[in-house]
């Protein structure tokens, strides 16, 4: 009887357990504020358990959402052009895979997004090797740890005004981290494991910050360069996030 009752229980458990992984995630507190400061630019911070928005459009919020998707269309004008301020929390320490489905799940319940996602064919970059004898250049070099696992913006990966400095990435992740570039990267490198990369270059885009030395070459003559490699012009799917229907937040 005791045998019975004990497996009964751990029936329950599974089923309990089972419904809670079920569950949609979502923040605990959100609040939402119409910014209304006329100022360019805004700032975006997201910790486990936490995001904050001050001065940003929907549009900002649907990219990093969805992230990596990196072309979206539809949706009305004023997701570009409208600014807020999000403060969003959570309880413990949630993944990043897990903030972005509580991120999702806020635009759904306080913008009513609905979204479809796509696959086109369109213009993207192959990062290739370069160099006739499949070496790469000297800022390109083999790392002693194992290619890091984690997601975009971690691993040791510093982004800014014309640097790219990371540890222990993979060739895969070197493309992604060049999206800025504007189109999808993909990997033709045929480089396995793991390296170390320090790049730099002059930005194209305007508002690049003071001090950047304008001697420095491009992105693409500085991937030859430094790294060894280069961007080829070829098509490839591209993940495309239509927006569907978009309304103005609900108050808090």
């Amino acid at each position: 009887m005791k045998t019975r009752f004990a497996l009964v229980i751990v029936v329950l458990a599974a089923i309990v357990t089972g419904i809670a992984a079920q569950a949609p995630i979502a923040f605990d507190a959100v609040s939402i504020k119409p910014n209304r400061s006329g100022e360019t630019g805004g700032t975006s911070r997201a910790t486990p358990g936490r995001y904050q928005g001050t001065n940003v459009t929907l549009m900002r919020l649907i990219r990093l959402a969805y992230r990596p998707v990196q072309e979206f269309e539809g949706g009305p004008d004023w997701i570009n052009t409208e600014s807020f301020d999000v403060d969003a929390r959570a309880e413990g320490t949630p993944t990043q895979e897990q903030m972005l489905a509580m991120l999702r799940a806020m635009l759904v319940e306080r913008f009513a997004l609905q979204v479809r996602q796509e696959t086109r064919e369109r213009q993207v970059y192959a990062l290739a090797l370069a160099r006739r004898d499949g070496k790469g250049g000297a800022l390109l070099k083999r790392a002693d740890d194992a290619p890091c696992a984690g997601g975009p913006g971690t691993c040791g990966v510093r982004l800014g005004d014309g640097t790219l400095n990371s540890r222990s990435i993979t060739m895969a992740r070197l493309a992604g981290e060049l999206s800025f570039v504007g189109r999808k990267v993909i990997d033709r490198t045929g480089l396995d494991g793991a390296f170390d990369v320090n790049l730099q270059w002059t930005p194209d885009a305007p508002g690049a910050a003071p001090g950047t030395d304008s001697n420095l070459p491009s992105i693409f003559t500085a991937l030859q360069e430094q790294l060894g490699l280069k961007l080829e012009p070829t098509t490839g799917p591209v993940d495309v996030v239509v927006i569907v229907r978009a309304e103005k937040p609900t108050a808090n």
